[in-house]
């Protein structure tokens, strides 16, 4: 009888870390890929305290203006300074924005305007990401309590929209942008700074 009882709380066992894995091994598959919609909207209007104020990122001066009472602030019409630019939905806390990264930092060198989006973050821990990791963003838009991301329709991090130059949102990608999809969905609209 012990044995059966054994035997069966085994099996029970083995079926419960099988699906954890299975579980896991799809939550990552699903966070890996990127789905992508066309869109024909206007990004929302909006006023937000600028995280990254200089192209040249000095952590230093960077930490003295976020705790500034005198922080600049950022509309729509900054960031639609050329025909096309990426606007990345990102965090610190988001693990999966760390693979698109080094990718996002390749575009940057090519002359791709990024415009980030901090999303529900630290000030203090996105700019760590950045002195740290290297910042691929011309100017980083600070949205600590998630309210213009609410108005764009986030989902997750990341995401990244593809703006043109009249504040129409062009494309929506959810997920992480790497080489495959920049090829396919965005490289067309940067002719010229493709590398």
């Amino acid at each position: 009888m012990h044995t059966s009882v054994r035997n069966k709380l085994i099996a029970l066992f083995s079926v419960a870390v099988a699906l954890v894995v299975a579980f896991s091994y799809a939550l990552d598959n699903k966070q890996q890929t990127t789905s992508v919609s066309d869109q024909k909207r206007a990004f929302p209007e909006f006023t937000a305290e600028k995280l990254v104020t200089d192209e040249s990122f000095d952590s230093e001066a960077l930490s003295s203006e976020i705790l500034s009472s005198e922080t600049a602030k950022l509309t729509l019409t900054d960031i639609t300074q050329h025909p096309y630019q990426l606007v990345n939905v990102w965090a610190s806390w988001c693990g999966i924005c760390k693979t698109e990264h080094a990718f996002l930092l390749e575009l940057q060198k090519k002359g791709i305007p990024i415009v980030g989006l901090n999303y529900r973050d630290n000030p203090g821990a996105a700019l760590n990401v950045l002195s740290n990791d290297g910042n691929p963003y011309g100017t980083v838009i600070s949205d600590p309590q998630g309210k213009l991301a609410l108005e764009l329709g986030v989902i997750g991090t990341p995401e990244t929209y593809l703006v043109d130059a009249e504040g129409q949102i062009v494309k929506k990608l959810l997920g992480v942008i790497n080489e495959s999809v920049w090829r396919k969905e965005l490289a067309h609209y940067f002719k010229g700074k493709n590398g």
